[in-house]
């Protein structure tokens, strides 16, 4: 639906990294039914709604915060645009674990999956190419 980097979304604000009027987004978006089931990929502890680097209403009012250990060393990742949530702040998610429900929840274009991959603790303006994360080839 929308990769990550620049684009010509009219939903982003320009951004200097980019060119042109485009803007940013700092996740990939994969459109989907709303009430897809969304399950967890790899082991991650439920990060609570304050923790530094909390994602803000663009993601919608059930977004989800996973640090996750990697080779790399921990990230967190952040769901957005959720319906319901199955899990809470301090859980120990395993693989195969439905964690949410996709929903247009903040999302002008459509119920989909925000997937962002950020360093722990980092904002939106810290995310990091996620295609990794999902076994992704850029193309």
């Amino acid at each position: 639906m929308i990769g990550f980097g620049c684009n010509a979304s009219p939903w982003y604000d320009h951004d200097p990294r980019c060119p042109g009027r485009d803007g940013f987004h700092h996740g990939i978006d994969v459109a989907m039914p709303c009430g897809t089931p969304l399950y967890a990929g790899l082991r991650a502890t439920v990060l609570p709604p304050s923790a530094p680097g909390s994602p803000g209403p663009a993601y919608g009012v059930n977004p989800v915060r996973l640090r996750i250990a990697s080779p790399g060393g921990a990230h967190d990742i952040v769901v957005g645009h959720t319906r319901q949530v199955f899990v809470k702040p301090g859980d120990r998610v395993r693989v195969g674990q439905r964690i949410a429900l996709a929903s247009d929840s903040g999302a002008p274009d459509g119920c989909h999956l925000h997937f962002e991959v950020r360093p722990v603790g980092g904002g939106y303006t810290t995310a990091l190419d996620p295609h990794r994360w999902l076994m992704l080839n850029r193309a």
